[in-house]
């Protein structure tokens, strides 16, 4: 009986207070979206990173008495350099490519994207080159046996290319989780807000419950139940808005991103993952924000 009584005081005051439960559903909603979108969007970036890491190979340009007459890696500098390197421990693999490979490479790679650039190439325009994929691409102390060799005219690493981009994907992570943060800020106000003016309203009916014996605890939980049905409301309403933004939005947008592996796709999968995730902390967020007003507003 007093579960019904407390159930039916909320959806009462829900009804009673119909602005401002929009607000705080709406409110609440794109709070929780945010909050989704900065979780997914870190896992985006975890992902395009290992993406990114798994595909990075360290190039060694080889001199040019090398590239002209050694098309196997055979002769006594280049073999240096490849025992050298199969020797270090950050070193996963090492492949030589002769002048001829790495002007094919360079054709297959540019070929499309800048036809002119390719024509006016020629095999001897591109040196033999020795590539090292490393266990770790942020770490390249590897490379340092070779560096300084009399073969070896320049080493690219791509550290610096690395680094930006996880610094880039980074900060579109934390872009989300700050506007987040001020999205849950404005809840919180109106969270409060909502409790106060319920509260306010039901003073004297509350004021009576207590005279005749009703708990604290008894009072207060149709407002803490109705701030919380509002938030699991709104974040029904942000992960159906999750949903359809990717298959609208996201999807069509990044199809050619997706297709180039130049970043990580979000699933429906991971949607489904994070969605009771940030269903349940909207829940605790409001029922925590309404009980704390609800300390501060009442004195009974």
């Amino acid at each position: 009986m007093k579960t019904r009584f407390v159930v039916g005081e909320a959806f009462s005051s829900l009804g009673r207070n119909v602005t401002m439960t929009i607000a705080m559903i709406i409110t609440t909603a794109i709070s929780l979206a945010l909050l989704a979108s900065g979780i997914l969007v870190t896992e985006l970036t975890n992902r395009t990173k290992d993406m990114y890491l798994d595909r990075v190979e360290v190039q060694i340009e080889l001199s040019e008495e090398i590239s002209a007459s050694d098309a196997a890696c055979t002769s006594p500098g280049c073999a240096e350099i490849v025992d050298k390197l199969e020797q270090e421990s950050g070193v996963e693999s090492v492949t030589y490519r002769n002048r001829q490979q790495n002007f094919d490479h360079f054709v297959a790679m540019f070929k499309d994207t800048d036809p002119a650039l390719v024509q006016n190439a020629t095999p001897e325009s591109l040196p033999a080159v020795v590539m090292v994929r490393l266990s770790d691409p942020t770490d390249v102390s590897p490379l340092d046996v070779v560096r300084d060799l009399p073969q070896v005219d320049h080493v690219t690493d791509q550290k610096e290319d690395v680094g930006n981009t996880a610094r880039n994907l980074d900060a579109v992570r934390n872009a989300t989780f700050l506007i987040a943060a001020v999205q849950a800020l404005a809840a919180v106000f109106l969270i409060a807000n909502m409790v106060q003016i319920a509260a306010f309203s039901r003073r004297k009916e509350v004021e009576i419950m207590r005279m005749v014996g009703a708990s604290r605890w008894f009072t207060q939980a149709p407002f803490v139940l109705e701030a919380v049905i509002a938030s699991l409301v709104g974040g029904l309403l942000a992960v159906g808005a999750l949903f359809a933004g990717k298959a609208t939005v996201v999807d069509p947008a990044l199809e050619g991103l997706y297709k180039a592996q130049l970043i990580a796709p979000v699933t429906s999968g991971d949607i489904a993952v994070v969605a009771p995730i940030v269903i349940l902390i909207g829940m605790v967020f409001a029922g925590l924000v309404a009980q704390i007003t609800l300390r501060f507003y009442s004195k009974n």
